[in-house]
């Protein structure tokens, strides 16, 4: 049985694109969204998923399946931790791959983070924008595509 995952049709509310399409649909659809980052820790490898968008309004109106169910290929735990100075820590499977600070422009391994941006279907700033909210983030990468490594 699978398990449903609902993209998101539309930038959500905090993030300043609200409104405008994520075009999730059709990156999936052509293989450029190859995986999904989930709050929580309920996910692993072997699991399979519907594919889902709301027809319109979330949680009020139906759910579309965009594509077959898939298989996910590999997990990996992710974090972001964001400091009251405004250092940017990320995480994958506990291990710290990069940190900025946005008042200093200094970043460590940012190129992993706008691969995992351009592999989630977003452009960097899209991307750090839709984390940065809540401040601090603790969930999973969620992958269909066994050729990505982190």
């Amino acid at each position: 049985m699978s398990r449903v995952i609902t993209f998101s049709k539309y930038f959500p509310a905090y993030h300043p694109r609200i409104g405008e399409p994520t075009l999730f649909v059709e990156q999936i659809q052509g293989g450029l969204k190859v995986h999904t980052i989930r709050a929580g820790n309920r996910w692993k490898v072997g699991d399979k998923f519907s594919p889902r968008i709301w027809a319109g309004k979330p949680y009020r109106t139906p759910q579309l399946t965009i594509a077959p169910d898939m298989e996910i290929k590999k997990v990996w735990d992710y974090e972001v931790k964001i400091n009251p100075s405004g250092v940017e820590q990320w995480f994958i499977n506990g291990t710290m791959v990069s940190e900025s600070n946005d008042y200093m422009q200094q970043w460590f391994n940012a190129g992993l983070i706008e691969l995992i941006a351009r592999n989630d279907g977003l452009t960097l700033q899209d991307f750090l924008n839709w984390f940065k909210h809540p401040s601090n983030f603790k969930g999973q990468i969620i992958c269909w595509n066994e050729n990505i490594n982190y």
